[in-house]
């Protein structure tokens, strides 16, 4: 049990990360802030949000989006077009990154069988400004992805938090990519009082091109144990309480997009096969 840590955090002001993790809570505010409109959220970009395009998900019905996540924790049907995967792809392939913890800056192209030109082990690369590119924001401001998140979580999100990030095939132990930022175990987050995710593959994936994975329903049901406990769990215990039928490795090629509800037991699975590059956006 993880209780203490539980406390501290909430002692230190981090209440979502004490409360977010019940369903009653997240569903109890998304109540609130209907009847209390937040005013002064952080929405992203700080700039004025101008005029909205033209959906990418013409597709997308908001009431299969949200039938979706509440029963499975994953709605299918975002992928995004070719000519959008192609430019995110080349501005990640062209923009520096970082690894966690370093500040150094490098190229995709720089690292090789998971690590720079002297040794330094790299697990995960992060583009520190994914708003830099154009097409990102498009993405992150488009309606009908808005309207299905604004669905589920009940309002209009305040937090608008783009993520691009490069996972490498690498001889790092469970233990270094542990430490260097990896979430290879299952873990369901707390972002916030109620919160989403989505997020889109921009290389062909598979199981051996670091695949996400979760838990499907299990967004609710969690033992008073994993509620009160670390948010991560081992597989034995994650399996014999929700079974091994729930669990889904997401494949797909470049293009691939879904929004999740994260507060269900999800994982990376390390790539073994080819780098992988993921564009995620976290709503809250």
């Amino acid at each position: 049990m993880n209780v203490a840590n539980i406390a501290r955090r909430f002692a230190a002001g981090e209440l979502h990360y004490a409360l977010g993790r019940f369903e009653s809570i997240r569903l109890g505010y998304s109540a609130l802030r209907r009847l209390v409109p937040k005013r002064n959220g952080s929405f992203w970009p700080s700039a004025p949000i101008g005029i909205r395009p033209e959906t990418l998900f013409p597709r997308v019905k908001p009431g299969a989006v949200v039938t979706a996540l509440r029963r499975h924790s994953i709605a299918f049907g975002f992928d995004l077009p070719a000519d959008t995967v192609r430019d995110i792809l080349d501005f990640a392939e062209t923009t520096p990154v970082k690894a966690r913890g370093d500040d150094r800056l490098f190229r995709k192209s720089d690292v090789r069988d998971g690590r720079l030109p002297d040794g330094t082990p790299v697990v995960l690369a992060m583009v520190p400004e994914p708003v830099d590119c154009a097409i990102i924001r498009r993405v992150c401001r488009d309606p009908a992805l808005l309207s299905a998140v604004a669905a589920f979580l009940g309002y209009a999100p305040t937090k608008i938090i783009p993520r691009l990030f490069w996972s490498f095939v690498t001889d790092a132990t469970d233990e270094e990519r542990r430490r260097l930022g990896q979430t290879i175990d299952w873990h369901f987050d707390v972002h916030d009082f109620h919160f989403c995710s989505a997020s889109f593959y921009l290389t062909d994936v598979t199981a051996g091109a670091g695949a996400h994975a979760l838990v499907c329903g299990s967004h609710r049901g969690k033992s008073l144990r994993m509620l009160l406990g670390s948010a991560n769990a081992p597989e034995e215990e994650v399996v014999a309480r929700f079974g091994q039928e729930r669990m889904l490795v997401v494949e797909g090629p470049a293009g691939t997009g879904f929004l999740e509800d994260t507060s269900c037991y999800h994982r990376a699975m390390p790539p073994t096969d080819r780098d992988r590059l993921m564009f995620q956006i976290w709503f809250s």
